[in-house]
């Protein structure tokens, strides 16, 4: 009986634990309208960890002076498509055409735009 008892808080701890994570690995964000622009899909799905001003938090800084105002496209691309580090893939979450105009957002912010 005290056995039982005992392991409650491990399985209170345990869901909670797995919330939190489905939260994060879906983005924290509820489903986006197939015309979200670049900056509506990267505030629901990016901002969280990369900060709206893209100043970076839990992930790296991504707007201007950072290191990633000189990562090619392409780099975007896969690391957004499908994860890296600690950064969760949204290759099936968002489309190939959301993932650009993410992109699109976060370089014209690196450029001033």
């Amino acid at each position: 009986m005290l056995g039982s008892f005992a392991r409650r808080p491990l399985t209170a701890a345990l869901l909670v634990s797995a919330v939190l994570s489905a939260a994060l690995l879906t983005g924290c964000g509820a489903g986006l309208d197939d015309t979200a622009s670049g900056e509506e899909i990267y505030n629901a799905r990016c901002a969280s960890c990369h900060r709206k001003d893209l100043s970076g938090g839990i992930g790296p800084a991504l707007g201007p002076g950072s290191e990633a105002v000189d990562r090619p496209l392409e780099y975007y691309e896969i690391t957004i498509a499908t994860g890296k580090g600690r950064m969760p893939s949204f290759g099936s979450s968002l489309t190939d055409d959301q993932i650009s105009r993410v992109i699109d957002y976060v370089t014209a912010v690196q450029g001033g735009g």
